[in-house]
């Protein structure tokens, strides 16, 4: 049985939530090349050594690490990378500060090169997204939470 004041309430969320986010395609002479990598930001999982810092793991058992973790000298993260996809190449890369998660920089389409950024505040709140979404080298896509 369908509820006749279903749509009426799913715009009114959809309202709410739309007037605290501002989403801007960005006009092609606007777009900026995507941001250089860490300098320990590797996509090939074998880059990844206990003797540079990194502890390391094969979680899913198959014989190739698809788990590096950095830390700094007071034994609080620093960054993570992980290989979501079992292909050989991290594509998920998460940084911290103070133990705090800052961002994260995703591969969504396992092609080597990662394509969204996701900057969060106090660990979890999302407070900036930029994606290149043609996958060209160029944040074409950009959306900002208040």
């Amino acid at each position: 049985m369908r509820r006749p004041h279903a749509v009426p309430v799913v715009l009114l969320v959809f309202a709410v939530f739309s007037a605290f986010t501002s989403a801007v395609i960005v006009a092609a002479e606007e777009r900026r090349p995507i941001p250089e990598l860490d300098p320990d930001q590797h996509f090939d999982v074998n880059a990844y050594h206990e003797a540079d810092g990194w502890i390391v793991s094969d979680t899913n058992g198959d014989g190739s690490i698809d788990y590096a973790l950095k830390l700094d000298e007071d034994l609080r993260k620093v960054m993570e990378a992980l290989d979501f996809s079992n292909d050989g190449r991290m594509d998920n890369f998460y940084f911290y500060r103070r133990d705090a998660l800052i961002r994260e920089e995703i591969d969504t389409n396992h092609d080597g090169r990662v394509d969204l950024w996701v900057y969060l505040e106090g660990g979890v709140y999302v407070v900036r997204w930029e994606r290149d979404t043609n996958h060209d080298g160029y944040i074409d896509k950009v959306r900002v939470y208040r």
